[in-house]
């Protein structure tokens, strides 16, 4: 943890590093040339050829040149007499901060830079008289730091490239996860709020009718009043039942209720509802066993859904018909009532949006279309029969 956090401190601080690093450089230098009593010249060509590597990760290519151009002039004025400088460390520090941190072009040039110095410097060096071998060896031995320095600064780049990516890569699973999270809690809320929106819409719809009739029979009829009055109690206790159920996920302290779900097997009791209610409904149900439990429960919510859209926009002395029939891999569901629909609105509402949802999700389609005497609600769902 210590050396992150140093390493972190240095890499926040890259222009005072190279600052440093340069003044280090050469108050080494210096001091070598006052042990050895080195001239005046000694001393300013060390100044001049280690000082760009003050700005050498700010402006790489300058300093590269400005190493260069001091490494060349002395090369130029003292190789016969004092001829190699202890300064001369920072041509592969140049060519390394090319290749780390500069462009690619220039730090092909930085290489090529680099080696030519390497052969001007085994041509001149050593001084001494020597066979051509020795300057052979020298110049291979100085293109050789050249070339470790070049492949040095370009495995950092790549491995800041790499690390670069990785934190890319971080950031996007991060940000994938989130996204997922936000959608899959988006997916459950809708589908919450689709759930209550057909559990309370139906048992209060079935709940007003029972209540009007009970209020008119009342005064004739008092056992159809007390009927209505059950009827009313069933559904209201029915309604908190699936209510408890389909909220029962948002808290983690109350157990879900463990009731099975609504299916197929109950579509002849809802629509039973409706006709104790006062709206006349025929059911024709022909569907095979061995269909998911999940559609039974899709076409319980749409018969649902599309029966209170009758009840309440049907009109007064409305009929209707509800049909579910498997054919050919496909389950169609009909609702066709003969209402006058006055109260219809030209907007889809909350039911038909999220009864489109429920049948999209299983890769079906729905349609609901106005007739002259009436409207007729027609679902499509592919289904596949489980042995």
């Amino acid at each position: 943890m210590v050396d992150e956090r140093v390493v972190s401190w240095l890499r926040r601080r890259s222009g005072l590093v190279d600052v440093v690093l340069a003044a280090t450089l050469l108050a080494g230098c210096v001091l070598c040339g006052i042990l050895v009593g080195a001239d005046v010249d000694y001393f300013v060509l060390s100044a001049v050829v280690l000082g760009p590597l003050a700005i050498r990760r700010r402006w790489p290519e300058g300093a590269a040149v400005g190493v260069a151009v001091g490494a060349f002039v002395q090369w130029v004025l003292i190789r016969d007499s004092t001829g190699a400088l202890p300064a001369d460390i920072a041509v592969p520090i140049a060519v390394y901060t090319l290749a780390a941190y500069g462009r690619g072009y220039s730090s092909r040039i930085g290489l090529a830079g680099g080696l030519i110095g390497a052969v001007l410097g085994g041509w001149s060096w050593p001084q001494l008289p020597m066979p051509v071998l020795a300057h052979v060896i020298v110049g291979a031995g100085l293109a050789s730091t050249v070339l470790a320095a070049w492949l040095g600064g370009a495995w950092q780049r790549a491995r800041r490239g790499e690390l670069l990516a990785l934190a890319e890569r971080a950031e996007l699973l991060e940000r994938t996860r989130d996204q997922g999270m936000r959608l899959a809690v988006l997916s459950e809320r809708t589908r919450i709020a689709r759930d209550i929106h057909d559990i309370l819409a139906h048992s209060l719809s079935v709940i007003v009718a029972q209540s009007d009739g009970g209020r008119y029979a009342a005064a004739r009829e008092p056992r159809a009043a007390i009927d209505a009055l059950t009827a009313i109690g069933e559904h209201g206790r029915r309604a908190l039942v699936e209510t408890r159920r389909a909220i029962g996920v948002l808290r983690a302290d109350v157990q879900p209720e463990t009731s099975p779900s609504p299916g197929f097997a109950d579509i002849p009791r809802l629509v039973g509802d409706l006709r104790d209610a006062g709206l006349p409904v025929e059911l024709a149900l022909d569907v095979p066993e061995g269909i998911a439990e999940g559609i039974g429960l899709v076409v319980y919510r749409i018969v649902q859904e599309g029966l209170t859209n009758v009840v309440k926009h049907a009109g007064a002395g409305a009929r209707a018909q509800v049909s579910i029939i498997q054919h050919e891999g496909w389950l169609s569901i009909g609702i066709d009532d003969n209402g006058n629909g006055s109260s219809v609105s030209n907007s889809p509402g909350y039911g038909l949006r999220g009864m489109r949802e429920r049948v999209a999700s299983h890769g079906g389609d729905i349609e609901l279309r106005r007739k002259p005497d009436g409207h007729l609600l027609v679902a499509r769902i592919p289904v596949r029969i489980e042995e």
